[in-house]
């Protein structure tokens, strides 16, 4: 959508064309509070399902512990 002046300019093009192209739907989760850089990163990778756990370390023929670290009782998921 155009500006209401109808006038161009780089900005009024750049949010024709990128606007609501790659959104993130918790983005203001992840990027906005006060937490420590590692802290949002993490919850960036958690949120693309890319933490590198048993599941995932598997997938790739890497060696790994099957069970959680923390319980010890089932297999290790994102979930």
């Amino acid at each position: 959508r155009w500006p209401s002046s109808a006038t161009y300019s780089a900005s009024s093009c750049y949010k024709a064309i990128f606007i609501d192209a790659c959104e993130d739907p918790h983005w203001r989760l992840t990027w906005r509070p006060w937490a420590p850089l590692r802290v949002k990163f993490f919850l960036w990778l958690a949120m693309q399902d890319r933490c590198w756990t048993a599941e995932r370390l598997a997938h790739r023929g890497l060696p790994h512990e099957d069970a959680c670290a923390l319980c010890d009782q089932e297999e290790e998921t994102m979930h």
